[in-house]
């Protein structure tokens, strides 16, 4: 994806707070620290069992990022929505 002013806005928008929100962040970080636990538990103590924790922090904080960037509620949605706008333009722009 080209970077445009657009895309820039987005990531440096601060992100927007709501229940719909917060509820998804939440089952991302639980579902992120199950997995942390597991790793910890099977995992014999080690440089790998570092770096895949550090992995699923870092998956965590990316899914929150893309909650906060790209999701749009139901409330906040407007007739004919797309759930990517920015794709479908990507794609008409290749062809």
């Amino acid at each position: 994806m080209a970077i445009t002013p657009r895309e820039i806005a987005i990531r440096f928008a601060p992100p927007k707070t709501d229940a719909d929100r917060l509820a998804i962040k939440a089952r991302i970080s639980r579902a992120g620290e199950e997995f942390a636990l597991l790793v910890h538990e099977l995992v014999p103590g080690s440089r790998e069992e570092s770096q895949a924790i550090k992995a699923c922090e870092h998956a965590v904080s990316w899914a929150h990022a893309g909650i906060d960037r790209r999701y749009v509620a139901v409330g906040e949605r407007k007739p004919g929505f797309l759930p990517d706008d920015d794709a479908a333009d990507d794609r008409t722009e290749s062809t």
